[in-house]
Formats: structure tokens, sequence, C-alpha cells
């Protein structure tokens, strides 16, 4: 999943380019620029158009029915923009593993809240998977109807302003790349303009967008860690198809994206469809009202005889543990005690075992020891042997 959320930064950050004139290059800017400018409300659909295993996972039941899982899921809702109050409304639904999770994100300014509806579809989901996530009535319903400030501090413990700023820093840089790209990479056919990303405009964005948040104090939390490995990782190939019909200002994006055999994992390429078609549904985006609004801290108390249970559990696993390494660590003092009583005692070793050491040791070329070696040799047979025993066995170390 990782390697996927990159790419989808890097195409949603195109949708919002900037642009202007009348080439395919720029039409195709055209349309992203009225969508930032302008009130806009579009409806949204996402698929999985194709899902190819692995040779080696093609005839496994187990990936074949992840694969029909996977081709299951969809998405669809609306995105609407109202450019004067600043403000946005996303709404979807998603259907995945028979059920519907509605899923809304409002935002004004800098402030966004998120819907908690879909608290009540992740629980079903997940008791699916035997998951002791909450499910009574009870606990479901005190989150329906209710949101999540995001731009809370305690929410996402970062800086909202910040990261206002460093995304509109970020949308510069992405108009500035794509403007310079050549025309070529733009064509059009009848009135249907397309436009090709690929995994190398994907990493120049990447990169684009790490030096910018290690450009200030204050982005230093955007910072992507470890850069080097996420980009290694990215899959072997990723493209991303832009169909913009310039007459109805219907976009559809196809994103490929095709894992090396290293991976080791069992799909081989997968192509999801994205559909952007405006509407006419354009209203008044609503905030939610100061009832609505919920904090962390109230989450948590709705959820706190879940939680204390799942800490209890934890809690007596670690315990256990604890009391395991204890008893081993009590154990292995016991055993290193009676080693050291039979050492300190009378115990030496047999002639015939002494001779058989000898004859081991004779073939052995101790020439490259050095004098430290060699020490540390005989200080680990000492305890076993006799004085005579191990007059012998000097020898055999100082004189090899």
């Amino acid at each position: 999943m990782k390697k996927i959320k990159l790419a989808l930064l890097i195409i949603l950050s195109v949708i919002i380019l900037a642009g202007c004139g009348k080439s395919a290059k720029e039409e195709f800017f055209d349309y992203t620029k009225k969508n930032v400018t302008e009130n806009s409300s579009n409806d949204i659909s996402m698929t999985v158009k194709d899902i190819k295993l692995t040779a080696d996972m093609k005839d496994s039941p187990e990936a074949n029915v992840m694969v029909t899982q996977l081709k299951d899921i969809k998405v669809t809702g609306s995105m609407q923009h109202d450019v004067s109050e600043k403000a946005t409304n996303t709404k979807l639904n998603i259907e995945a593993l028979g059920q519907k999770i509605p899923l809304e994100f409002i935002s004004k300014n800098d402030d966004m809240y998120f819907s908690l509806d879909i608290f009540r579809g992740i629980s079903k989901i997940a008791s699916q998977f035997n998951s002791e996530l909450p499910s009574d009535e009870k606990t479901l319903s005190a989150f329906d109807g209710k949101y999540l400030k995001l731009s809370d501090a305690d929410t996402l413990e970062i800086d909202s302003k910040s990261a206002t700023n460093l995304t509109k820093k970020f949308q510069k840089e992405v108009s500035n790349y794509f403007t310079s790209l050549d025309e070529e990479r733009f064509t059009k056919e009848n009135d249907v303009v397309t436009f090709k990303l690929t995994k190398k405009d994907v990493v120049v964005l990447a990169e684009k967008f790490n030096t910018l948040s290690k450009s200030k104090k204050e982005y230093k939390e955007f910072v992507i860690p470890d850069f080097d490995e996420m980009i290694k990782n990215l899959p072997k190939a990723l493209d991303a198809k832009f169909n913009l019909n310039t007459k109805t200002n219907d976009l559809a994006v196809a994103l490929t994206s095709t894992f090396d055999k290293k991976d080791e994992g069992f799909i081989d390429s997968i192509e999801v469809l994205y559909n952007y078609k405006p509407n006419d549904k354009q209203v008044a985006i609503k905030l939610p009202a100061k009832k609505e609004i919920v904090n962390v801290k109230e989450i948590e108390a709705i959820l706190a005889p879940y939680l204390s249970d799942e800490l209890d559990e934890e809690l007596d696993e670690e315990l256990d543990e604890e009391l395991d390494e204890e008893l081993d660590e009590e154990l292995d003092e016991e055993l290193d005690e009676e080693l050291d009583e039979e050492l300190d005692g009378d115990f030496n070793m047999a002639d015939d075992e002494f001779k058989e050491l000898v004859k081991e040791l004779e073939k052995e070329d101790f020439s490259s020891f050095s004098a430290a070696e060699s020490d540390e040799l005989l200080e680990e047979y000492e305890p076993l042997l006799t004085e005579k025993q191990y007059k012998t066995i000097e020898k055999i170390f100082k004189n090899k």
C-alpha cells in the first residue's frame, strides 16, 4: 500500500494544476485550472479493472479468492468545491466485502472535518476477521452523525498552517514541472486529450516534495522518512493515463502498477480506473454543527470499555513474557552455578578422553595463532585438566 500512496499523491496534484492556452497540453491544464478557480461539483468513481497474478500463483485458490474480493471493491461519490467560501465537501461510498462504508470530508479554510459514520461499516468488516472492535448498537450509535475535527492539534499532531503552506508551494512545483513537459506528451483525438504520467514523473515530483519539506524548519515533520528506500520499493512500472473530454469535461484516469518478481507478492499487475464527471448538484456546503463535533478524548471515552479490556490482555501477555524471561534467567543461573561447582571440585578429564583430545589437537595447525589466542584457548581447557594434562596441552599450543 505504501508503494501506491506516493503515486496517488502525485496524480491528485496533477488534477489541480494550473495552465493557459489552447494546444492539447494547454487544454488539459485549462480544465485543471477551471476546477481550482471556479465552483465545481463532480461525480467520482473508482473500480479495479484488472488484476493479473504472478505465474506461480495463477492456480492458487486462495490468491484467486483474494483477487475476486479486490475486484469487487467499488468507490462512488461526489466532490464539491466552493471557491468563494474556500470550502470543499467530498462524499464517498466504499463497497467492500459485502459492506457499504460512507466516507465524508468537509473542509473550510484550514479546518477539516471527518465523518465518523464510517465506524459502523468498519466494525462490520472487522468482525469478519474475528477482530474485537466494538459492535454493540449503543457504541456504534454514539458515532452516528458525528464528526472529528482533523485540524485540531491533538488529532493530527501537525501544524495545519504549515501543511497548507507546503501544499500550496508543492502545487506550484507540480504546475511548473508539467508546464515544462514536451507538447508531444499531450495528444488530442476528436474531443479527447490524452496525457500519460510515468514512474519517472512520480520520482521527480517526489524528490521535489521532499526537497521542499527540507527547505524550512516548519516543514520538517513532512519530510519523507527513508526516502531512497521508498523510491527503491516503488512498483517496477507505474503508468497513469489521463483522458479528458474537452466537450463534456469528463476525466478518466487509468492507473496501472506492475510489480517486480523480487517483491515476492502474488500480484503481477493491477489496473485501477478513476472517473470524474461534472454534475449539477452544486449546493451550499454546510459545516458540522457544534453539537455534531467530537474530539479525540470524547472518542476515547466512548471506546474506554473496549480499550481497557484490550490493554488488560496486552498487559497479561507482557507479564507472562516477563515471568518466562525471569524463570529462564533463574534456570540459567542455577545451571551455571552447578557447572561452576563441578569445575571447582575434583572434576578432571579421564585419561582416555585426554588421549583422544591430544590426538585431535596434534592434527591441527596452530602456527598462525598469536600468543594471546593460544593463551585464550589454554584458559578454556584449564578447568578441565590436571596440572600434568595442562602442561601437555600447553606444549602443543606453544610448539605448533
